[in-house]
């Protein structure tokens, strides 16, 4: 799709939305003041009682609990918004899934609305209310079903007057619907998290998070991406992108940390950062003796402790030996071999245990 046409169904979109949200405003308005509920039609794969608790199992899992319990049995329903409000000042927006439940705090019920009215009025709320009823809103909205969200969200992830945990919210959101049929596309989701990084009038959180949405998703579209930003000439860049590769378990991730701890050149904190991504939840027998076989070239303390953190949450015995030989070695500093003392102490192995008898006394 050309730039143009994608410019212009972005508008279309957006017109939609906002014809569709100005019918629920309607509604609204004509409510009077005070409390106001009303429902629509749930995506699929959200559940709940209606009262107490939901859950939406897609791009992830969410759960929201108040006085429910997970045991209860989950039903497939509507999803209701109370508007909750002083006069006309909307003070909290409640979310409900499941059947419909009459509740006397709900104020007036408004009954059923098209979903994609519904969200489009929501997200509307989300753009233009601050603190939390602003986060609020938006929860509703993406349990719409067939809503249209990534036009709106994209607005908000781009407006910088807009609070940071607003737009990180948005920006959650609009990494897990950057596929949706109708909105803006993946493509240029994936363009506005990069423009965000890059953006050197953002603040760090809010890039930073940007480039950890980059690394989540979900079929690995952003693996390539960060590895390029990992060299990327701004240095806060390169190192938060090198950060978020160690932590991957994607394999093109995962090798090109294999690689990279072997590169002279790469700054201390992002050796260390790749060791400990070496030695995470996906590292396999091969990464703990790569890292095992490292540690005698390493150069820096940072990066020594690293490896000695990730062999010690590892197991097994081939690093088990490694750390007593560390404990024991009398070339290594007292610190190190506290470290290799300590990691080895939480080990239950009797084997273990009755090894470091002499050890401790003598640090």
């Amino acid at each position: 799709m050309s730039r143009a046409l994608t410019i212009a169904t972005f508008g279309v979109t957006t017109l939609a939305a906002c014809a569709g949200a100005q019918t629920v405003n309607r509604l609204v308005s004509a409510a009077g003041d005070g409390t106001l509920q009303f429902h629509f039609a749930a995506r699929q794969g959200v559940c709940g009682n209606g009262r107490s608790f939901f859950r939406a199992s897609e791009a992830g899992y969410y759960s929201t609990y108040t006085n429910g319990s997970n045991d209860e049995s989950c039903t497939a329903g509507p999803i209701r918004a109370v508007i909750v409000r002083s006069g006309r000042e909307i003070v909290k927006i409640e979310t409900y899934a499941g059947p419909l439940s009459t509740e006397p705090d709900g104020g007036m019920d408004l009954g059923a609305v098209p979903a994609a009215d519904a969200a489009s009025y929501l997200l509307g709320l989300a753009m233009s209310l601050e603190g939390r009823p602003a986060r609020e809103a938006m929860l509703p909205a993406m349990l719409a079903d067939s809503a249209v969200v990534t036009p709106q969200l994209t607005q908000l992830v781009r407006d910088q007057a807009r609070s940071r945990d607003i737009r990180g919210s948005a920006l959650s959101w609009l990494a897990r619907r950057r596929g949706e049929t109708g909105g803006v596309g993946a493509p240029v989701a994936q363009r506005t998290l990069e423009t965000i990084v890059h953006d050197q009038n953002e603040g760090e959180g809010i890039r930073s998070q940007a480039l950890s949405m980059l690394g989540n998703l979900d079929r690995g579209e952003g693996i390539p991406l960060l590895i390029a930003l990992s060299g990327d000439s701004d240095g806060w860049v390169s190192r938060q992108a090198f950060a978020a590769i160690a932590r991957s378990g994607d394999p093109r991730a995962r090798q090109f940390v294999r690689q990279a701890i072997h590169r002279s050149e790469l700054p201390e904190e992002s050796r260390a950062a790749a060791i400990r991504g070496i030695g995470n939840e996906y590292a396999v027998a091969g990464d703990y003796k790569l890292l095992r076989d490292l540690y005698p070239s390493v150069n820096s303390d940072p990066e020594r402790s690293a490896i000695i953190s990730s062999i010690a949450t590892a197991g097994g015995s081939e690093n088990v030996n490694w750390l007593l030989s560390l404990a024991k070695s009398p070339t290594e500093p007292a610190q190190r071999r506290r470290q290799a003392v300590n990691a080895l102490s939480r080990n239950d192995d009797p084997r273990v245990k009755d090894a470091l008898k002499g050890l401790i006394e003598k640090e």
